[in-house]
């Protein structure tokens, strides 16, 4: 048994070990193999920690012919990616994840799993991987040092944050790393290439032809089957909706896609209040039995996270917001809140890469709702912040009207006179008393790239 760094020449025979590992074991079918094939061309991707282990292979005992040299086989893969940890306030802290790994079938259950985990572990540690979260079995994990995430307030995005996921687990690999950052609660966020197949599905689909056929099933032991659409478990193939050839499509459920196309077209609100009329046959297997109003709000935290929904919910340019309907008015919304409301919130990061949030007259001036100017102290400990870093993100609240929305980008530190006389007001000079050239005096210049906006119980998201 050898381990070894991939190598290009591996890449189609350790696609198709990886296949093999998983089809049919976590849901019908597969994708880990495609994630792969995508995923060493991503930035996140990290080559150092892409190993594979190999094993020579015996020979038929009817030959007796010695086995020749460089005679090896690909049995296991493992592959590491760069990760984010989102504290409460929106900041995100570099981390780490690992997978797919893979171990042939048959090569399963003889130890050779934990042997490849363990050394690619002592790799990434001396590499300095202080934090690992991974979504996978506890039974196996737990022999490699993992534990339910959930004991170290680390929380999964899809899941509620009192919830025990029993498969979302993680390892401190260099102990008290959560504590030398500053982290005693966050919320895990999986690389956005983990979910290439969700979001190029005929790209997937392509992908799997090159491939000998093999059956999806249904089976013992799979995570939860959900349609994609309406959240109905799906256990049984009579349950699942058809592809345009006939064949059954495991995402969907039967009333909501049929033939390769969905049922109704509908919004992600529509399909909400068209579910919520089902509230009683939820309550069947309830315990506690839950309003209908309490299952709308349920929904729309859960309905975002579902794959028809999820692409719906990022736009990327001011064009696709008009058009998209869980976002419409959010644009305005977002000019509104920063001319009205009186106070903004600003986001620093300090030299110890703590976040630093402080309250802040709203902005001087905007231009639409991707930059915001304000006025502030050219010696405050908050400028220092923004020259040594960038990084920053502004938080407009209506409390009253329960909303929230937060901008993340960068934010410049202006000292120059066409930037200082653009906003100033007339008795600025109760703060600057030299008036517009005071040295004191300077412009904070906010440029987004992204938000999050959180309203009647669901978030969306966007891309500016």
């Amino acid at each position: 048994m050898n381990i070894r760094l991939e190598q290009p020449k591996d890449y189609r025979e350790v696609e198709n070990l990886t296949r093999e590992a998983f089809w049919n074991v976590y849901r019908p079918g597969c994708t880990e193999h495609f994630v792969l094939n995508q995923y060493r061309a991503d930035p996140d991707f990290i080559p150092s920690l892409d190993f594979v282990m190999e094993e020579l292979p015996p020979l038929p005992r009817k030959t007796g012919l010695p086995l020749r040299q460089g005679e090896s086989i690909i049995i296991g893969h493992i592959m590491f990616s760069k990760a984010e940890l989102v504290l409460g306030n929106g900041n995100k802290i570099a981390s780490w994840t690992f997978g797919p790994i893979s171990i042939h079938p048959d090569y399963k259950r003889k130890g050779y799993g934990l042997k490849l985990l363990n050394y690619a572990l002592a790799q990434a540690r001396q590499m300095g991987v202080g934090f690992l979260c991974m979504e996978g079995n506890i039974n196996f994990y737990k022999h490699a040092g993992f534990d339910l995430a959930s004991k170290l307030n680390i929380h999964y995005h899809a899941e509620p944050k009192d919830a025990e996921v029993p498969y979302f687990l993680a390892q401190e690999l260099i102990p008290g790393w959560l504590q030398s950052n500053g982290i005693t609660e966050a919320t895990y966020c999986p690389p956005k290439g983990y979910f290439v197949a969700d979001e190029h599905p005929e790209a997937f689909e392509a992908y799997e032809a090159s491939f000998p056929k093999k059956e999806k099933a249904f089976q013992e032991g799979q995570l939860p089957q959900f349609c994609q659409s309406c959240g109905m478990p799906l256990t049984r193939i009579e349950d699942c909706g058809t592809n345009a050839d006939g064949s059954t499509n495991f995402d969907y459920c039967q009333y909501c896609y049929q033939d390769g196309k969905f049922l109704q077209d509908v919004t992600m609100e529509g399909m909400i209040e068209h579910c919520a009329q089902f509230v009683d046959a939820v309550n069947e297997g309830l315990s506690n039995p839950i309003t209908k109003e309490e299952y709308i709000g349920q929904m729309k935290m859960y309905f975002p996270n579902l794959k028809r929904w999820r692409k719906a919910l990022i736009v990327t340019n001011d064009e696709a917001m008009k058009k998209n309907p869980a976002l419409a008015g959010v644009k305005e919304l977002i000019a509104k809140m920063a001319d009205s409301l009186p106070i903004a919130y600003i986001s620093s990061v300090d030299n110890e890469g703590y976040p630093c949030t402080k309250a802040m007259l709203a902005p001087r001036k905007r231009e639409g709702i991707k930059t915001f100017y304000f006025t502030t102290n050219t010696f405050s400990l908050r400028v220092a912040h923004y020259k040594a870093n960038p990084k920053a993100s502004i938080y407009f609240c209506d409390a009253e009207g329960f909303k929230g929305m937060m901008l993340r980008g960068t934010m410049e530190v202006l000292t120059d006179a066409k930037s200082k006389e653009m906003i100033w007001h007339e008795g600025d000079t109760q703060y600057y008393p030299g008036g517009v050239t005071d040295p004191n005096y300077c412009v904070l210049k906010f440029t987004a790239t992204d938000g999050r906006f959180y309203s009647d119980f669901y978030p969306r998201s966007f891309v500016l």
